[in-house]
């Protein structure tokens, strides 16, 4: 008798046991694919999005920069150069304290050996790659190009060949180049105004739900500094919010 009652409970566990199991599996199944959830996947199609992007630092510039971003909880995408001046490192170690994201520009940005060969471009970005890895711990597979993808060396007979050969090795060995929708016109000369780079952003704006915005983060460029709080006021006044570029971010690419 105590045997069959020791089996009864023994069977009686053992489908209570697999019942509940079978439950688990089927609320994970349903949590896994909700159907509120898929509206919300395909929201950033709607969503107005602005990616605020400094090429060219560490400068003078960059903790104003910063403390600018900070006071709007505005987060953006910083491509780098090599610096290894004091203030420099100090800047690297805020972008990423801070929240920012860090991409690629190259070590030099010096077009006579970023560009001689395929060969020299990535000796020189793994330089800054080894420098920033080693010192910050920062890795990063974001690119942008000095003078992005199209520049003027790509329409030279004698360059266009190594631009080309440097964008499908960037794809081949697992990197994303960035290039930009909107040029704030503030790398073209420090005589260009406050107003001129507001009004570049604003008018590069107009229909357009998601946008790259090329600043730059150089020592001369004072004026840059001065048009950004009006640059994030107007974005987030047409409604546009922050993100930073990873690899998941949709490809801006001239090409």
């Amino acid at each position: 008798m105590k045997n069959l009652l020791k089996l009864f409970l023994s069977m009686t566990i053992s489908l209570i046991i697999i019942l509940f199991v079978m439950d688990v599996q089927s609320i994970q199944v349903h949590a896994m694919v909700p159907e509120e959830m898929t509206p919300l996947l395909k929201s950033k199609e709607n969503q107005k999005i602005a990616y605020l992007t400094f090429d060219d630092g560490p400068s003078l510039n960059t903790m104003e920069i910063l403390d600018i971003l900070d006071r709007y909880h505005v987060k953006a995408t910083f491509f780098v150069k090599g610096n290894e001046e004091p203030y420099a490192k100090e800047c690297y170690q805020e972008m990423v304290s801070r929240g920012h994201a860090i991409g690629l520009h190259s070590y030099t940005h010096d077009y006579s050996i970023v560009y001689r060969s395929t060969e020299s471009f990535f000796q020189d970005l793994n330089r800054l790659e080894n420098m920033l890895q080693k010192e910050f711990g920062i890795k990063s597979r974001i690119v942008r190009l000095p003078g992005g993808s199209n520049n003027r060396l790509r329409h030279q007979a004698a360059t266009k060949p190594i631009i080309n050969g440097i964008l499908q090795q960037l794809m081949e060995k697992g990197y994303i180049y960035f290039d930009w929708t909107i040029d704030s016109k503030d790398g073209i000369s420090p005589s260009i105004s406050e107003q001129q780079i507001i009004s570049s952003v604003q008018k590069g704006t107009k229909d357009q739900k998601h946008v790259n915005i090329l600043l730059h983060d150089i020592n001369s460029m004072k004026n840059t500094v001065k048009a950004l709080p009006d640059i994030i006021e107007f974005l987030k006044k047409e409604g546009y919010t922050f993100e930073t570029i990873d690899e998941t971010t949709p490809k801006i690419q001239f090409n």
